[in-house]
């Protein structure tokens, strides 16, 4: 390990909220050596946004658990070089793996659910094709998707860019949960728990959690008969009839609480 470098065994040993530096976006592969190399929309944020010069700190993440700090050497109009000071391994990131599969929202409400679940520590987010999806989104929506991920992923301190999957139909993500403590489906509906109640123990190593959550106007008794079928657990959000967006972030948030990643 080069003199002046941090150990990159070290994890999660900085509070994310207590770093005040903006975070950039560095490709993997643009990472050799002492030196890493910041192109694109981030070096256009960067330069011209944030009107950084040679010699300002920086700290960049590569979307894949690693943070660095650097010091910015040289700015052209092609890149910003960098010499690497230090790096964290999955600062702010949860050692949890929840993927919340969304029935796909009208309007921006589904963009407004992928940054904030983000923030808060999702791992995955599925956009869901249910009976009651009116939107039908194509690849541009999917794009800014991961867009919008990416720039809640810098805002929230952390350091792995959750994946936002193309929009699968509801029985092929049904089948995707077998290999999770958690198989939660929320449904205000008789019969549903407690989040806290049923499968998963929260115990020991990575847990992971598959949560689905439906569209404006839920999911119909067809679809949750097909989940509960796939080992999902009806859960109640509370008393209160929240929105769709709402109901999303409730159960992550709940769900990380259990898992003790919100502490």
């Amino acid at each position: 390990m080069s003199p002046g470098r941090e150990n990159p065994s070290d994890v999660n040993k900085e509070n994310p909220s207590r770093m005040h530096w903006d975070s950039y976006y560095v490709d993997p592969a643009q990472v050799s050596g002492e030196e890493l190399r910041i192109r694109g929309d981030e070096l256009h944020h960067l330069g011209r946004v944030k009107r950084k010069q040679p010699g300002d700190r920086v700290r960049v993440v590569d979307g894949k658990g690693t943070a660095y700090e650097a010091e910015i050497v040289e700015i052209t109009g092609r890149e910003a070089r960098c010499r690497i000071l230090g790096t964290r391994r999955r600062i702010g990131e949860p050692l949890a793996q929840v993927t919340l599969a969304q029935g796909v929202l009208k309007g921006e409400r589904f963009d407004w659910l992928v940054e904030k679940a983000v923030e808060i520590g999702v791992h995955r987010i599925i956009p869901v094709l249910s009976e009651n999806t009116v939107t039908r989104p194509g690849t541009q929506k999917t794009a800014r998707w991961r867009r919008i991920a990416l720039s809640a992923m810098k805002q929230s301190g952390r350091c792995v860019l959750p994946e936002v999957t193309e929009p699968m139909p509801l029985p092929k993500v049904a089948a995707l949960g077998v290999d999770c403590a958690f198989r939660l489906i929320a449904d205000a509906g008789e019969g549903s728990v407690p989040v806290g109640t049923g499968n998963g123990s929260g115990k020991g190593g990575s847990p992971k959690a598959l949560l689905l959550v439906g569209p404006e106007g839920g999911f119909t008794d067809a679809e949750l008969s097909l989940a509960r079928e796939n080992g999902f657990l009806p859960v109640t959000l509370g008393p209160r009839r929240l929105r769709a967006e709402t109901a999303g972030l409730v159960l992550t948030s709940l769900v990380l609480g259990r898992l003790r990643e919100l502490e």
